[in-house]
């Protein structure tokens, strides 16, 4: 169990509970949202000189982020989860495409930062802000957050078969509005590229809006050997993995968009519209605010590219039948690709004989894999 570092005469010691996996690499990634799980309170309630420094020397942030870290550090903890949480799932969502969210998560910063504006920038920012909403939500619901004050009120129901309560918190206020606040004032300058950031943002914080019919009743049962004469029950955001998916398919219908009137103009209030395919067809409607829109059409992340962010697609593994973003035509770009045929041998259909005696056949399995030249 790794313990927090001391800053100057404080010492932070807390488990940290939420680290990922052993490689050293992932470690060293996600070392600012490291040292901001050890970020702690003091008893008297003010926030400790361990807060102070640790979000002082945490990259990436902006001033006021940086003052959101230091009067606010449970929070930023659940942050630092909800940012995870998103990268995970992005590549999950994404992993058999092109681009598949590789190195997104990968730095030292708080927070990745997609250089063009393309549909792929738009599908980062909202599912990094859907993930920040979800996991602020659940801690606030969980009362691991102290400036989030629940209902505390329980309603008992009772039936004719059965009584519950309600307990817990089913409010995503909170979550949403600590989200915006933080994700939102990393957008400083008022020109397209930071309407189109804050416009996914805030796709990415509706999204419990966008699957509200999928939120569900959980229960635990209260009784005598385990009997549900009592129920207390609460209403739980569903599974990430449902957002996530709803963004996906937002991300297919996403809008190419323009800011008018056009900055040379210097008009007050500019906004996005949806770009029309012909010119001179008129100015086009303001994009829904359920719709991911981005700026610039994608380059073809067939082969790496520093500016663009992709790493290519040479040695991705493809799938031969499938005519879907996975396939080895689609996926491999045209360049085709290679077939590897493997043949293992295993001991199957087992069998004991009294006494003492196991005699097995020997199976053979052959598989191919496809791997893009």
């Amino acid at each position: 169990m790794l313990e927090c570092l001391p800053c100057a005469s404080v010492v932070v010691r807390a488990r940290c509970a939420h680290l990922p996996g052993q490689k050293t690499r992932a470690l060293l990634a996600l070392l600012p949202l490291f040292l901001l799980l050890c970020v702690r309170t003091s008893v008297s309630g003010g926030v400790s000189l361990g807060a102070h420094l640790v979000c002082a020397r945490v990259a990436g942030l902006t001033d006021k982020q940086r003052a959101m870290c230091r009067s606010s550090p449970a929070a930023i903890a659940a942050v630092g989860d909800g940012l995870r949480m998103a990268y995970a799932e992005c590549r999950e969502q994404l992993s058999g495409y092109r681009w598949n969210c590789s190195g997104v998560g990968d730095g030292n910063d708080f927070g990745h930062v997609m250089p063009l504006a393309t549909r792929e920038a738009a599908f980062t920012y909202a599912i990094t802000s859907a993930g920040v909403t979800h996991a602020l939500s659940s801690a606030c619901a969980r009362g691991d957050l102290p400036a989030c004050h629940c209902n505390s009120n329980r309603r008992r129901i009772t039936g004719p078969s059965e009584q519950f309560q309600w307990g817990g918190c089913g409010e995503a206020a909170y979550g949403m509005r600590f989200a915006r606040r933080f994700l939102d004032a990393r957008e400083l300058e008022a020109d397209a590229r930071s309407l189109m950031n804050l416009h996914n943002n805030r796709v990415g914080r509706k999204v419990s809006e966008i699957v509200k019919d999928l939120v569900r009743r959980e229960c635990k049962c209260h009784g005598v050997s385990g009997s549900c004469a009592l129920r207390t029950c609460w209403r739980a955001l569903p599974p990430f993995r449902t957002v996530a998916a709803a963004l996906r398919d937002r991300y297919h219908r996403a809008k190419l968009v323009t800011i008018h009137p056009p900055p040379a103009t210097h008009a007050p209030n500019s906004h996005l519209v949806i770009r029309r395919p012909r010119q001179n067809a008129g100015v086009g409607r303001q994009p829904r605010k359920s719709e991911l829109v981005f700026l610039e059409p994608s380059p073809s992340y067939c082969e790496p590219d520093v500016v663009s962010g992709s790493l290519g697609t040479h040695g991705r593994h493809c799938n031969r039948t499938s005519r879907g973003e996975n396939g080895c035509e689609t996926l491999c770009c045209g360049r085709g690709y290679n077939t590897i045929r493997t043949v293992e041998e295993t001991k199957c259909r087992c069998q004991f004989h009294w006494c003492c005696r196991v005699t097995c056949d020997k199976c053979i399995s052959r598989t191919e894999t496809h791997v893009c030249k």
